[in-house]
């Protein structure tokens, strides 16, 4: 789910007959829901997949989505959604270097599109950076305390910078039904230097507990730039 303006866009998922969904808008203002694309009319339905939106960088306001599982398959697929004209447009996939996979952190910073680690049968910790106006992929080597393999963990860009925080490091034995190994450590990345930094926090009582699943968002809190975090999976697999 992602935000463009007053209005949430959110693509696929499915429920536990594997019933997959289209893309969804939803006017907070008008607290109205509204049907943008069928399930056959758009990307191929997914669940396990990332998005992000765009609308400071680009004479177009765009919703990205990138890789995921469909019926059969992981996907690393990008599409953009133009929300002036209503209609899918398909980019370019990554090279040989990114494997399929889905739950990736996925930013824009400066007009670029950062995909960053995921699940692809086993945790990742690659990333990869799509430059929209070159349409052009690109394997990024970064420096630094960089964060484990890990996957479906909170991810936003706060300007130049990249904040991860937790996520899953080992898959469960019983795959997305248990909770696997999980994390509640930060990072930040410095797209300009390319090189990750741990982040120093104020312990337990002020740290954000173990988990993956999360949802995440660059958020402004009293004046100060961050990220904000909800819900996730915990340890004990509870919600």
């Amino acid at each position: 789910m992602v935000p463009v303006g007053s209005t949430l866009y959110v693509f696929g998922g499915r429920d536990a007959s594997r019933k997959y969904n289209g893309f969804y808008s939803y006017d907070t203002v008008k607290n109205e829901w509204k049907l943008v694309t069928r399930v056959e009319e758009g990307p191929e339905a997914r669940s396990f997949h990332s998005m992000v939106s765009d609308v400071k960088h680009a004479v177009w306001k765009h919703v990205y989505l990138f890789g995921g599982v469909s019926k059969t398959v992981r996907l690393k697929t990008l599409d953009a959604f133009n929300v002036d004209d209503q209609k899918w447009i398909k980019l370019p996939s990554p090279g040989d270097s990114c494997t399929e996979r889905g739950g990736a952190g996925l930013v824009v910073v400066q007009g670029k599109i950062w995909a960053l680690y995921g699940f692809n049968g086993n945790e990742c910790d690659d990333i990869h950076c799509f430059d929209v106006d070159r349409k052009e992929w690109t394997e990024v080597a970064t420096t630094g305390e960089k964060p484990s393999p890990r996957s479906v963990f909170a991810a936003a860009a706060v300007g130049k910078y990249v904040i991860v925080v937790g996520g899953e490091i080992e898959m469960d034995p019983q795959a997305h039904v248990g909770p696997g190994k999980l994390c509640g450590i930060a990072f930040l990345l410095n797209t300009k230097t390319l090189e990750w930094k741990k982040l120093e926090d104020g312990g337990e009582e002020t740290r954000p507990g173990r988990r993956g699943w999360c949802a995440s968002t660059a958020a402004t809190i009293n004046g100060r730039k961050g990220m904000l975090m909800f819900g996730g999976k915990a340890p004990t697999n509870d919600r």
